[in-house]
């Protein structure tokens, strides 16, 4: 029998009319508005979660370094203007990772789905912020 997961990837590969689904199920990556988003099993394939993660680049020679950093670790602490997700930096690369998870037992397709689209909400408005065509800042919040 199929684990939770993997059933999960073929209801949403058929839900978001993903073709073939064998070949995401074997990727387990897909293009949400040109966006690479990659999905991973973490724990157990029945009761484990179901990792998200997009990678929005190295930040373009513009963008101050210090600046983004701050930024980024402001914005985790709370999730501010993350959605939930949490922003990180590729070791090696350099490159600044978006990250989410949700706990399979509570993911259907179409849950999935709604959480793949705010993901790459997230990834896509972050991404502009890396590349420098966004000026990094936060919605500030009453005291």
């Amino acid at each position: 029998p199929m684990s939770r997961y993997q059933t999960l990837l073929e209801d949403y590969a058929r839900l978001a009319g993903l073709a073939p689904v064998e070949d995401f199920l074997a990727s387990q990556e897909l293009v949400i508005a040109d966006l690479v988003v990659g999905l991973a099993l973490e724990g157990d394939a029945d009761r484990g979660d179901i990792a998200f993660f997009a990678s929005l680049g190295r930040p373009a020679p513009q963008v101050a370094r210090e600046q983004l950093l701050q930024l980024m670790l402001e914005a985790n602490a709370l999730w501010v203007g993350t959605g939930g997700c949490t922003l990180g930096l590729q070791a090696g690369s350099g490159a600044v990772l978006l990250c989410a998870r949700a706990p399979l037992a509570l993911c259907d397709a179409p849950a999935l789905a709604a959480a793949l689209d705010a993901f790459a909400d997230v990834g896509l408005l972050w991404r502009e912020v890396v590349q420098g065509r966004v000026s990094p800042e936060l919605p500030q919040r009453a005291a």
